[in-house]
C-alpha cells in the first residue's frame, strides 16, 4: 500500500489497479472515498481502460477480427509497478504484455500519477502508442465513488455553470439509446440525490459546459468537488440498494456502445484515436469541501 501525506490529506493507493482505497479529509476528520464494502460494491475507485463501459456482447471488431473485453476493460484488475514515488506522489505503469495482447492488439504504456495538492488530490493518466506505424483505439475513464457525509436525501450534485443538458438513456442490455431524458438538468439548478436515482443506473451527461461538478450534503456543504476540464462525458452512479451510503463521479474519454452499434472500434462513439509513437494526457482533481 502507497501512502501519500500532507498537510490537509492522507491518500493511500494499492497496486492492484493503482486505485485509490483511501482520501482522509484531515481537517474535519472524514473519510471522503467510498471505503470498498462489498454490501454496495466492492471496488472504490477503479480506472477504466481500454473501454469505458459494455460492448455489445462483450466484443469488439478491429481490422475483421473480433475479441472479448470486459465491462470497463481490464486496467482495474491489473497489477501495476510504482515507477517513482515522493511524500505526495506516486506514478504507476502498466504495460502491454502476452495477456493483455490477447483481447487488445495494440502495444502501449500506461501511466497513473496521484498528486497531493493542498485540499485536493489529481489523478492524471498517460498513455503512451508504443508502435512506431499503427495507430491504437481506446477509452479512458474515473470511477471513483465518494462517502455521503450525512443521509442521500441532503445530498445534492452541483455545476459550475448554468447547464441545461439532457440525460444520455441506457438500454436495459447496459448500452447506450439514441434516446434522452429531456433537460434533465434544468436552469443550472443541482440534482437532489434520493433513493431509488439510480434504479435504471447512470446518470450519464454529453455536452456539459461546467469544469467542476460537486457532490456535497446542501445543509453541511460537505463533500467534494471534482474538476474535469476537458472530459467530454460523465457518468454519476451508485448501486441501487436501500442505504447505498456513496455515489460516484466518473470523468470518461468514451463511453459505451450504442445498442444500434455495428461497426469496428475505429467507428465508436467516443473513440479516441492515438497516433503511432503518440503520447495522451488527461486529468481529474478532486477538492475535499
Amino acid at each position: 500500500m502507497i501512502t501519500l501525506e500532507n498537510s490537509k490529506l492522507i491518500v493511500t493507493a494499492k497496486e492492484v489497479g493503482a486505485e485509490l482505497t483511501r482520501i482522509y479529509d484531515k481537517e474535519h476528520q472524514r473519510e471522503c472515498l467510498w471505503n470498498g464494502n462489498p454490501e454496495f460494491w466492492r471496488q472504490q475507485a477503479p480506472t477504466l481502460f481500454p473501454v469505458v463501459g459494455r460492448c455489445k456482447n462483450y466484443e469488439y471488431r478491429y481490422k475483421g477480427q473480433t475479441y472479448h473485453m470486459g465491462q470497463h476493460g481490464f486496467v482495474r484488475e491489473a497489477t501495476f509497478e510504482v515507477e517513482s514515488q515522493s511524500a505526495e506522489q506516486v506514478v504507476f505503469v502498466y504495460r502491454a504484455n502476452e495477456e493483455t495482447r490477447k483481447d487488445y492488439p495494440f502495444e502501449f504504456t500506461f501511466k497513473i500519477t496521484y498528486t497531493l495538492k493542498d485540499d485536493a488530490v489529481e489523478t492524471a493518466y498517460t498513455v503512451i502508442n508504443e508502435s512506431n506505424s499503427e495507430p491504437m483505439y481506446f477509452s479512458i475513464g474515473g470511477h471513483p465513488g465518494f462517502l455521503f457525509d450525512g443521509p442521500i436525501g441532503e445530498q445534492i450534485l452541483t455545476f459550475s455553470e448554468k447547464e441545461n443538458i439532457d440525460r444520455v438513456l441506457l438500454s436495459p442490455a447496459m448500452q447506450f439509446s439514441r434516446d434522452v431524458e429531456k433537460d434533465y438538468v434544468k436552469n443550472g439548478e443541482p440534482i437532489a440525490l434520493y433513493e431509488g436515482i439510480f434504479v435504471n443506473d447512470a446518470l450519464v451527461f454529453h455536452g456539459f459546459k461546467s469544469n467542476k461538478i460537486g457532490l456535497l450534503n446542501h445543509k453541511t456543504g460537505r463533500g467534494v468537488e471534482m474538476d474535469l476540464t476537458g472530459f467530454p462525458y460523465v457518468g454519476i452512479w451508485a448501486a441501487d440498494k436501500v442505504g447505498c451510503p456513496y455515489a460516484c463521479i466518473e470523468p470518461w474519454f468514451g463511453l459505451a456502445d450504442y445498442d444500434d452499434f455495428e461497426g469496428e472500434l475505429p467507428e465508436k462513439d467516443g473513440i479516441e484515436k492515438l497516433e503511432a509513437s503518440g503520447v495522451f494526457n488527461c486529468a481529474f482533481t478532486v477538492k475535499v469541501l
